[in-house]
């Protein structure tokens, strides 16, 4: 045998003997090797999730999040406490004049043509009583070329007049200011219920017919405790129809005193006066005249003085049409601070 066979048999033999004990380390070996991946033999090795962890889907931007809204709390409005009736001491107003004037007042216009040149008057003696109170003869602070219709109620119903005049307010769309007194309420309630509903405001004229000293007639004439016993009794009146939690707060008084004064406004009212009246009670006026004199007057903030009269009720509707024509508004009047 050649040499070279001999080295050939030898190599082999160790080969084989190499790759028996290799064979028999890995059989003994509990771990075995994974090899590497190849291009044609990849290995994909899928995530297992924990069995006690719950997954939830990121949304995407197209996702809608439902969002819960609050819910705002509802709230609720104060319920008004009633009325109650303010406290006077009657000898907080001993030393206050008594001395009795009336409201006069004097219109003219500075400029024929021009009913916003009017000027107003108030008598010099009413002047002086006046001084540092507040109260209403004409509206400045409003919105411009407004007109305020007051109403003077207090003697009897005639033909109806105040519904007829509720009825023509109602189809103007106008909103007015009524100055009832005790003995109307007492007589006419229905008629001043019908006021209420309808949205006007009201305000008192006081007890017209009360007896003070001297047995005269007025307001004017009462102690200070009778002033603020009658005020009130006529609030309570008004209650029983507008309710309890409700009260009057303008006064429009027939003659008055410094004490009268300072008594009303002690008790939460503002005086209100006016800026133009004329003989509307006489049911003899002539209609053409009346409806004239209410145009010749008017101007930005006057306060009509009217009573719930015949001829009122027949020349009212066409001196609302044309003092709309002539761009005027109405109002109802409200307390000097409101």
């Amino acid at each position: 045998m050649r040499r070279s066979h001999v080295i050939s048999l030898f190599v082999m033999f160790a080969a084989v003997s190499v790759f028996v004990v290799v064979m028999a380390f890995v059989g003994r070996n509990p771990k075995q090797k994974i090899a590497a991946p190849t291009a044609t033999n990849q290995v994909i090795i899928e995530p297992t999730l924990a069995p006690t962890q719950e997954t939830s889907a990121t949304p995407s931007a197209t996702d809608e999040i439902a969002t819960a809204t609050p819910t705002a709390e509802p709230t609720e409005e104060p319920t008004p406490e009633p009325v109650v009736r303010p406290v006077i001491n009657p000898s907080d107003f001993y030393d206050f004049s008594t001395k009795e004037t009336e409201f006069s007042i004097y219109n003219s216009r500075k400029v024929e043509d021009d009913p916003e040149s009017m000027e107003f008057t108030i008598d010099s003696a009413a002047l002086n009583v006046l001084d540092g109170y507040e109260y209403i003869y004409r509206k400045t602070d409003g919105a411009a070329k407004t007109v305020y219709i007051t109403f003077n109620l207090g003697y009897e119903d005639k033909n109806g007049s105040t519904l007829k005049i509720l009825d023509l307010l109602d189809r103007a769309g106008v909103k007015a200011t009524f100055f009832i007194s005790k003995n109307y309420f007492e007589e006419n309630a229905a008629n001043v219920a019908e006021i209420i509903k309808r949205g006007h405001t009201v305000g008192s004229r006081g007890d017209i017919f009360a007896k003070g000293s001297g047995n005269k007639t007025g307001m004017v004439y009462l102690s200070p405790d009778q002033f603020s016993d009658t005020m009130w009794s006529i609030e309570l009146l008004y209650q029983q129809l507008a309710g309890e939690k409700t009260r009057m707060t303008l006064y429009r008084p027939e003659k008055f005193s410094v004490r009268d004064l300072a008594l009303a406004e002690a008790m939460g009212y503002t005086v209100v006066f006016r800026s133009y009246s004329y003989y509307d009670w006489d049911d003899s006026v002539d209609r053409n005249k009346a409806l004239r004199s209410l145009e010749d007057n008017t101007c930005s903030g006057v306060v009509l003085q009217l009573s719930s009269s015949k001829v009122n009720s027949l020349i009212l509707e066409d001196y609302i049409t044309w003092a709309k024509d002539k761009g005027y508004s109405f109002a109802a009047l409200n307390a000097a601070n409101d």
